[in-house]
């Protein structure tokens, strides 16, 4: 594994965070165009569930409703693996509707596409409640 992509690319790929969180949490289906490429993923380890494609992530974030976890994303770290596919790790807290939180970590893989970098995939694996899991 190499080093982390440049200053510039961090400091983009830190806006992309950041606006995950608002398009998501507000089901805003044109900036959920600005954070995940088209053919984009999320897969869920806790239900199993995998979201394919941009409609299909709209679709998500928009049927969770208004009931839906607060998301914040934070302590993010980046590489480059050695064939250039650059990955980010973050932590997350989710603030749910009763007040309590739960938490995890955002396995990410990024493209950059001719509008700037976009998740192409994205595995949330939470903490607690306590998950075992592996990176792959």
């Amino acid at each position: 594994m190499t080093t982390g992509p440049t200053p510039a690319d961090a400091e983009e790929l830190r806006q992309l965070l950041a606006r995950f969180s608002h398009a998501f949490d507000n089901a805003d289906a044109q900036a959920l165009a600005e954070v995940f490429a088209e053919d984009g993923v999320i897969e869920l380890t806790r239900t199993g569930a995998v979201f394919t494609g941009l409609e299909k992530i709209r679709v998500f974030a928009r049927d969770l409703g208004p009931e839906h976890p607060d998301h914040q994303t934070l302590d993010s770290v980046f590489t480059v693996d050695e064939d250039g596919t650059v990955r980010g790790r973050s932590r997350y807290l989710a603030i749910l509707p009763d007040g309590s939180v739960h938490n995890g970590d955002y396995f990410d893989v990024y493209t950059r596409t001719p509008d700037g970098w976009r998740i192409a995939h994205r595995r949330s694996v939470p903490r607690y409640p306590r998950q075992r899991h592996h990176r792959d």
